[in-house]
């Protein structure tokens, strides 16, 4: 028969660990110091970086995109514009008329 050891005691941890208080006074006055949110969004713009953004065209849509690309000739026959490429270059022409009409200079 073997003998078991006692079984040992081991302390018991605190059930609550008592939080040090922070005055209602100063939690308010950080509150009320503000702050400024990040600005990532304005930092891209102005270094001239990239904007990804999610576009969603109906099913004719797209045909309609397909065919005129398709139309277009291109250096080879085998390769068309992509139509992101398309797409990319039918915004900066619509940029480019409104820039005109309103008489504005941005890009």
């Amino acid at each position: 028969m073997a003998i078991n050891k006692a079984p040992i005691d081991l302390p018991k941890p605190a059930a609550v660990v008592a939080e040090k208080k922070i005055p209602e006074k100063k939690i308010q006055e950080f509150i009320n110091r503000g702050g400024k949110p990040t600005s990532r969004g304005e930092e891209a713009a102005e270094t001239g970086g990239t904007k990804s953004i999610k576009l969603i065209v109906k099913d004719a849509e797209m045909s309609a995109i397909k065919v005129l690309r398709d139309k277009r000739p291109s250096r080879s026959r085998k390769i068309p514009i992509s139509v992101h490429d398309w797409v990319i270059e039918a915004i900066l022409e619509k940029i480019e008329r409104d820039q005109k009409k309103y008489g504005l200079t941005l890009l």
